[in-house]
């Protein structure tokens, strides 16, 4: 592990501005905020714990046993507080650095979120606003994780994974048979204004769907497609089973080569993906990028982990 002086502040700072991606598919908005939990004047609040100056509430209590509960996580009043102090400390040790999380960070945690609960950014958004919990109190949570993030992938910058760790790890899912399935595919696009109508989706739809049950292998399909009014066939992309999401490939995996998945609406319009070819893959390329990226996120949780505990032990926590 590295554990870089925590002075050298503008060279870990100049690390973050090409760290930061913007993941606008999150979708997501959320409005602004001060950090600390604010709430309403009006409603009666008392302070139960005090964080390195800054007070927690029995508001702020309450609203993150209601986050926990969605992220299926144990949100017991005692949990709910460590979670918040948590919080803070993330957030104080991050703000020392200038890391900020704006609105698209702050999706991009959520989305990151989502994947791991396996649901759609949208549908996690919409469990949290239907539990109840502000929307102040939603961004403060994930900017602390999107910041805490950062900064501990900034520590690890530069680290990389063993080819030791990598062949062990290849081993024992097989090998080569670990790189999968390769997929060709291409994006079919029925363009739409996001102004559209009910209508005027529903009539979309119903021309992909048309379009679907036609589309019998790319050879012949491709150019059908492009023959329709207002729809793009976006260029052939060749993607490893192990650089898609369980998700997409479940999705593709259903889909018979040189068909149509269903039509879904994006911001673009009404989409599908045409399964040109399934192969079995030669290049471990994707397979190995995968391990990789594995067993760095759990250095870096682990790291995480071990910095928090540091921070509580420096912590001035008072409980009420």
């Amino acid at each position: 592990m590295i554990h870089p002086d925590l002075t050298r502040t503008a060279r870990i700072c100049a690390r973050f501005s090409s760290t930061l991606l913007v993941l606008a598919a999150a979708g997501i908005g959320l409005l602004g905020g001060s950090l600390g939990f604010p709430v309403p004047a009006a409603q009666a609040q008392s302070i139960v714990a005090v964080v390195n100056g800054t007070p927690i509430t029995n508001v702020d209590i309450e609203q993150r046993m209601k986050l926990l509960h969605v992220l299926r996580k144990p949100a017991g009043r005692d949990a709910a507080l460590q979670s918040v102090i948590d919080d803070n400390l993330k957030l104080d040790e991050t703000n020392k650095f200038k890391i900020k999380a704006g609105d698209a960070e702050i999706g991009q945690q959520m989305a990151k979120t989502a994947a791991s609960l396996k649901m759609a950014p949208e549908a996690l958004l919409a469990a949290m606003r239907g539990a109840g919990i502000s929307e102040n109190h939603i961004k403060d949570h994930f900017a602390s994780d999107f910041t805490f993030r950062m900064l501990l992938q900034a520590y690890h910058k530069g680290v990389e994974v063993s080819e030791t760790q990598i062949r062990a790890e290849l081993a024992k899912e097989g090998g080569k048979a670990a790189a999968g399935t390769e997929y060709v595919m291409r994006q079919v696009v029925f363009a739409l204004p996001g102004s559209a109508s009910i209508e005027k989706i529903n009539g979309r739809m119903h021309e992909a769907e048309q379009l679907r049950t036609r589309f019998t292998d790319c050879g012949s399909g491709v150019p059908l497609a492009r023959g329709m009014d207002d729809v793009a066939v976006l260029d052939e992309v060749r993607r490893n089973a192990n650089q898609l999401s369980q998700a997409q490939r479940d999705l593709l995996d259903k889909t018979p080569a040189g068909h149509l998945t269903a039509p879904s609406r994006s911001s673009e319009g009404v989409v599908m993906i045409a399964v040109c070819s399934k192969s079995t893959s030669n290049d471990d390329t994707g397979a190995r990028n995968a391990i990789s990226e594995r067993i760095l996120a759990g250095e870096i949780e682990a790291e995480g982990a071990k910095m928090l505990e540091e921070l509580r032990s420096h912590a001035v926590i008072v409980k009420k």
